[in-house]
């Protein structure tokens, strides 16, 4: 994990800023037989105490080592990744955020909400909280804040999650979320894992596995180690090799038939994984924190790996194999852009010492009645109601300037706005192009029209998708674009029935990479269920490449 040299001290003032039970990260192997040092290091876990966890969040900067690289990010509480949280179905997380940073730099970047680089809010990506106001002055999962009501340098805000008895098993995370910050902030590493544990790590073969929580980054920084300009994070190619925990490339080390529990969070701005170990299989046992009944198996003979977008998490379990050297890769993946990702590999595995002859579980995993399946009589007895959302990336091919048809054609704008839809800021690969979502009614029906003009989030002519609190909905997201745009929505997961229109094996999720290469006459598609349970507010759905969001590939939900 990347971090300051007072290490120890920082870990130590870490500490006293909250109220729970820290466990130290592990540096070293300590299996029997075993010699070779790991380098693999996990950010600090903070559990609940009592059914709470009381802790702050630091906004500052901080002087860290990348890679080898000296940077200046912002960071949470001094360090890339932030700690892991850890909570139990039931119990309460209150976090406290303190912005440390210094103010708003003076900007004269027309794009008015990218001016507030330094102020935030906070989103628990994948928890299905409130995301109102919960009690005067404190906040739940609330992201809807504009630049002047957020949390300004020098401010503090006070958030209460209480998390349902029960909530699905698994692993989220937590980021700053305000609209035009995003991605810089995210970009420099701002993030940490939230655990939500209960029945699925009771289950013997699952609790008796080392549990190890994986957060893949590629912070984003120039030649001076700083990330000061939104253009920074506009190319495809703007990310770097992913690290793991902040550290490139570490060493694992396992004993021969050992089985661990990995943890992992794609936290990155943009890229996706397509992720493969050397000669072993994993075994994936809950995707976005949505456990699965069964492991599904994702054989290390495939060509295609376990695929995250980013936003996505994955639980996985995966048994040693015999003594050896083996590599954790990203394979090749296309996501649309015009050249498509490298491979890369990721991190060592050493399996040496004592053979230890662990089970993977064969019976059924624990699944919460909250996941349970959206039938079609489900869906018919709440109206059949549909809807049907849009995200396109609106530009001239030929390269003629937004206000130019064709492209001026698709928008919803008037004229005045316009300069607050485009960025056009050094000439960069976003140049010429709005990133919006599609205009409609805001309403469901049983035979939703397709959206055909299309505003980005900051516009006053975005739509607002209005929910009756216990509905239950298909909705059918389209993709109009060559790239793959990762889908996130807030606060209700989804169960995942069709892709491009064709039956699939249902299963739930929070993030779903729209399949790429779309076009505005055959758009791709993927369509899901959900269930608007527990909570009225307001709250997004949004591209998780987190500059599109910035640029307004967003859009608001209000379950009333």
């Amino acid at each position: 994990m990347t971090h300051p040299p007072s290490r120890r001290n920082f870990l130590n003032v870490s500490w006293q800023l909250g109220v729970g039970v820290m466990v130290s990260p592990v540096l070293a192997a300590c299996g029997g037989g075993q010699t070779t040092q790991e380098t693999f290091v996990e950010p600090p876990r903070i559990k609940a105490a009592d059914g709470v966890l009381d802790y702050t969040l630091r906004m500052a900067y901080a002087d860290l080592q990348i890679d080898g690289k000296s940077v200046h990010l912002r960071t949470y509480n001094g360090m890339i990744p932030a700690p892991t949280l850890q909570v139990r179905a039931g119990d309460v997380l209150r976090l406290r955020v303190e912005n440390d940073l210094p103010p708003n730099p003076a900007s004269a970047e027309p794009v008015e909400h990218l001016r507030y680089m330094n102020s935030a809010n906070l989103h628990t990506h994948g928890l299905h909280v409130s995301p109102k106001m919960v009690g005067p002055g404190v906040f739940g999962d609330y992201v809807v804040d504009g630049p002047a009501s957020a949390v300004q340098p020098g401010a503090v805000r006070q958030h209460e999650y209480s998390i349902v008895s029960d909530h699905p098993i698994g692993t989220s995370w937590y980021h700053p979320h305000l609209h035009g910050s995003t991605a810089i902030q995210v970009g420099s590493g701002m993030a940490g894992a939230i655990l939500i544990t209960g029945d699925l790590d009771d289950v013997p073969e699952i609790a008796a596995a080392r549990d190890r929580v994986m957060i893949f980054q590629a912070p984003v920084f120039d030649a001076d180690g700083r990330l000061e300009s939104f253009s920074q994070v506009t190319a495809p190619d703007a990310e770097p090799p992913f690290l793991i925990n902040g550290v490139r490339r570490p060493r694992l080390v396992l004993s021969p038939g050992e089985v661990q529990r990995w943890r992992l969070v794609n936290a990155g701005i943009a890229n996706y994984l397509n992720l493969a170990l050397d000669a072993h299989d994993l075994h994936l046992i809950a995707l976005d924190s949505c456990p699965r009944r069964q492991a599904q198996v994702y054989s290390a003979q495939a060509d295609a790996g376990l695929v995250l977008a980013p936003g996505n998490r994955a639980d996985i379990l995966i048994k040693a194999g015999p003594p050896g050297r083996y590599l954790l890769r990203t394979k090749p993946y296309d996501m649309g852009f015009p050249n498509p990702l490298a491979g890369d590999v990721l991190a060592e595995l050493v399996v040496e010492g004592a053979s230890m002859n662990m089970a993977l579980p064969t019976a059924d995993l624990p699944v919460s009645q909250v996941l349970r399946p959206i039938t079609d009589d489900e869906l018919a007895a709440h109206g059949g109601l549909r809807r049907k959302v849009v995200l396109r990336s609106v530009f001239n091919e030929n390269g003629d300037p937004l206000s130019a048809a064709p492209a001026v054609d698709a928008l919803d704008h008037p004229g005045d706005e316009l300069s607050q839809w485009q960025y056009q800021t050094d000439g960069t690969f976003f140049a010429d192009t709005a990133f919006t979502v599609g205009v409609g009614d805001g309403t469901a029906s049983a035979t939703p029209a397709m959206p055909q003009r299309f505003a980005p989030f900051q516009s006053h002519r975005a739509t607002r998708q209005t929910v009756a609190l216990d509905s239950v909905e298909e909705w059918t997201v389209y993709n109009m674009n060559a790239v793959q745009h990762p889908f996130h929505i807030h606060i209700n997961p989804f169960q995942v029935v069709k892709i491009d229109g064709l039956p699939v094996e249902p299963y739930w999720a929070d993030t779903i990479g729209l399949p790429k290469g779309g076009t505005a006459q055959v758009p791709t598609s993927v369509t899901f269920r959900t269930r608007f349970s527990d909570f009225t507010g307001l709250f997004v759905m949004h591209c998780h490449i987190l500059a599109h969001e910035d640029m307004g590939m967003m859009q608001l939900v209000e379950v009333t």
